[in-house]
């Protein structure tokens, strides 16, 4: 087991790269870790990392390939075993860090053990349902998608290095972008039989509404969201310009308004602001004041907007009535027959995708919480709380390290936790994939701020001697130091 789990110290995160590697330096006697850390932020860490092994560099390159095509659910896949193309990447990057450094077990820090703990009771509550139900062919598949999202990904994320992990993040935000450009661009010049017939099915509704790679139209308006807090972390982080972000920060939003998704709106608005909020007004007015007034404009000038969007959205943001907004009255029936249903399912749950057979209208109730609560019943439903729980801490204890990415952990997180509330299992990576990749990188680098931080050293000059020589300066190191 040692071979295959990795223990980082701490909060599971990797240290940054200039920590990394054997340093060399001329010194007398041994040299200090601090010492060691100075010099590798003075020469940018790169000469003194160690060199890449040929495993590394090779996920180095499909790391960011997979999250390029993350959001892409419908490209490539294999419906029988729900598999992408972003899956099978992520499974060769899962084999070569088995065979060249094992995986981190603390995928979730401080809180991991609650995080697997939850897992383990959400899968066990609908093993018990789907045995007593005598319908045990599908808990596999339900348990393998879970145990592969949720324990295999977030381990191999947590083993990579800072460096690595923000390309991945861009390669994500460029990897929505281009959906959602293909996506407009087929909308507008072709008609959705042409699209349907040489593209995709799926890339169009037939009320007009834009499914893009991804396949339906909310989960498309999901990825658009975690896309621009992604953007905007990179554009906080300056490894993203933002000559290159508002561009893409553009073409993002205009995808997300041709998929005329009200949750993907009320999403966006409130986990941006929560960022902006927290960020400083240099931030603001890099980028979010230049797509503001883009956006302004283009309305200002009477710019067209979807029809859908209009219908779907823009009355129910106009009104004030969430009823207009799309199928909100469709699924608070399904919601209220979930409740009713549930007493009966507290103890003993219906078992994995039993709800759809005990459902009269015959599919599932868009509503994570109380799906759960259907199909595992209690226990499936209390990890599920523990699961969201552990995030949620996990997000807290990387803001106190560093603000910046913990604000963005938990923007990301508040988005996922909405679209729990309007949607059924989310064991996709589509879904999940993002929030892993933020809490990863952004415990990556709230662990690098926290090693690098150290305050300016205090010179205790009555204590010198006549020569100058044999005193050190007193350094104050902060709680986030270490």
């Amino acid at each position: 087991m040692a071979a295959i789990l990795t223990q980082i110290p701490e909060d599971g995160a990797q240290r940054p790269e200039v920590l990394r590697g054997p340093f060399r330096m001329p010194s007398r006697g041994r040299t200090s870790g601090r010492e060691l850390e100075r010099a590798g932020e003075r020469s940018g860490g790169a000469r003194f990392s160690a060199p890449a092994s040929p495993y590394d560099r090779a996920i180095g390159f499909l790391l960011p390939a997979a999250a390029f095509f993350l959001s892409w659910w419908q490209v490539g896949r294999m419906p029988a075993f729900n598999l992408t193309m972003s899956d099978i990447i992520l499974i060769l990057c899962t084999l070569l860090m088995l065979v060249s450094r094992g995986l981190n077990a603390r995928m979730m820090g401080r809180v991991s053990v609650l995080w697997v703990g939850g897992i383990a009771m959400l899968l066990g509550g609908m093993l018990v349902g789907s045995t007593m139900h005598g319908d045990f062919a599908r808990w596999p598949v339900v348990a393998g998608q879970y145990a592969f999202a949720l324990l295999l990904i977030p381990m191999v994320l947590a083993n990579c290095s800072l460096a690595m992990l923000r390309k991945a993040a861009v390669a994500y935000i460029w990897g929505v972008a281009v959906s959602q450009a293909v996506g407009i661009t087929l909308v507008n010049l072709f008609s959705r039989d042409l699209i349907n017939q040489y593209v995709n099915k799926y890339v169009v509704t037939g009320n007009g509404r834009l499914g893009a790679f991804t396949g339906e139209p909310n989960s498309n308006g999901a990825v658009c969201v975690f896309a621009l807090i992604f953007l905007l972390h990179a554009v906080i982080g300056k490894y993203l310009r933002p000559v290159v972000a508002v561009p893409l920060a553009l073409v993002i939003v205009a995808g997300m308004v041709y998929s005329a998704s009200f949750t993907a709106f009320s999403a966006t608005i409130l986990s941006i602001g929560f960022v902006l909020a927290f960020s400083r007004i240099r931030t603001v007015i890099t980028i979010a004041l230049p797509v503001l007034i883009v956006v302004g404009a283009y309305v200002g000038l009477g710019g067209p907007v979807p029809a859908v969007f209009e219908q779907r959205v823009g009355d129910a943001v106009v009104s004030g009535d969430p009823t207009k907004a799309g199928t909100f009255v469709g699924r608070s029936v399904l919601i209220q027959e979930a409740w009713e249903m549930s007493g009966d399912n507290l103890l003993i749950g219906l078992g994995s995708d039993g709800y759809r057979k005990a459902s009269v209208y015959g599919m599932p109730v868009h509503q994570l919480y109380l799906l759960v609560l259907n199909e595992g019943g209690i226990v499936s439903f209390l990890g599920l709380s523990l699961m969201f729980a552990a995030m949620f801490v996990h997000g807290i204890f990387i803001t106190g390290r560093s603000r910046t990415d913990g604000v963005s952990a938990l923007a990301i997180l508040g988005v996922f936790f909405i679209y729990a509330m309007s949607l059924p299992h989310m064991f996709a990576r589509m879904w999940n994939g993002p929030v892993m990749l933020m809490l990863a990188l952004a415990a990556a680098g709230a662990a690098a701020s926290a090693l690098t931080t150290v305050r300016r050293p205090r010179w205790n000059n009555r204590h010198l001697p006549a020569d100058g020589q044999g005193a050190q300066p007193e350094t104050e190191r902060t709680p986030e130091a270490g």
